[in-house]
């Protein structure tokens, strides 16, 4: 069994890169999105009518969209919740970053035109 994290988690990023790793983490999100919405979707029927598959049926159905924390449905929203965490502080840290260099470039210019 592979390592188990918890708790924050840091994402080191160089700021000409976070266009990149947004458009990364977006498509990520948007291919988690639709696993669970196709996943919300799905109907097991019970194939062979008879008791043994529907309760077959209602296990699978459980285990993939129930209630249980452990289910399919669960773990993947959250790694969506995860994933748009993460694309909100990219965007933040790249609105940031944006904004500082602006402010940079209006003073270096400034003081460029005032030689």
């Amino acid at each position: 069994m592979g390592p188990s994290y918890a708790g924050t988690q840091t994402l080191k990023v160089e700021p000409a890169s976070i266009p990149g790793a947004l458009a990364a983490f977006r498509d990520a999100h948007l291919r988690v999105m639709e696993k669970v919405q196709a996943l919300e979707a799905m109907q097991i029927p019970r194939w062979a009518g008879d008791p043994v598959s529907g309760e077959t049926a209602e296990q699978f159905t459980e285990r993939s969209n129930g209630g249980a924390a452990d289910s399919a449905i669960a773990c993947l929203r959250g790694y969506e919740k995860q994933l748009s965490n993460a694309i909100d502080a990219l965007q933040k840290a790249y609105d940031a970053y944006v904004q500082v260099e602006g402010e940079n470039t209006a003073r270096w210019g400034l003081q460029d035109n005032g030689k």
